[in-house]
């Protein structure tokens, strides 16, 4: 009995199939609730959000391009001239001084290791430079 039913119920979709096809493409034509004449706001809202991002990104791109870049470089310019400045005057005083590191008060909160770095002999740091950075003990 359940196939007969079966049977029954889709043999009746089947054979009525062309005839709602039919149906269908007569009531796409018909406007439903969710669809309205024209343009309504909330599409309208959705391009001015679109085309106000549009600005807003060509804005930071311009930002980008035309004041942080060149900015960098010559912020970098003179930046660099500054440390080369203050190299120079380091080479200066390992001169005068025999090639040796200028005077230095030690303190004790000075190159606190608590434990040593895993390069070298532990005491230098990663960035270590002899002619600038002191040794930890006098």
């Amino acid at each position: 009995m359940a196939s007969r039913f079966a049977a029954g119920l889709f043999g009746r979709a089947l054979t009525s199939g062309s005839t709602a096809a039919a149906r269908v493409q007569g009531q796409s034509a018909v406007r439903r609730l969710a669809t309205a004449a024209g343009e309504n706001e909330f599409v309208a809202e959705r391009a001015h959000h679109k085309e106000h991002a549009g600005k807003s990104a060509d804005l930071w791109r311009k930002v980008s391009l035309y004041v942080c870049i060149p900015g960098s470089i010559v912020l970098g310019v003179y930046i660099y001239g500054i440390e080369k400045h203050h190299y120079d005057h380091a080479v200066h005083e390992y001169h005068e001084n025999d090639n040796q590191p200028p005077e230095r008060t030690f303190y004790e909160y000075n190159n606190i290791r608590r434990k040593a770095f895993p390069w070298g002999d532990g005491s230098k740091s990663f960035f270590h430079n002899d002619m600038i950075n002191h040794p930890k003990d006098p």
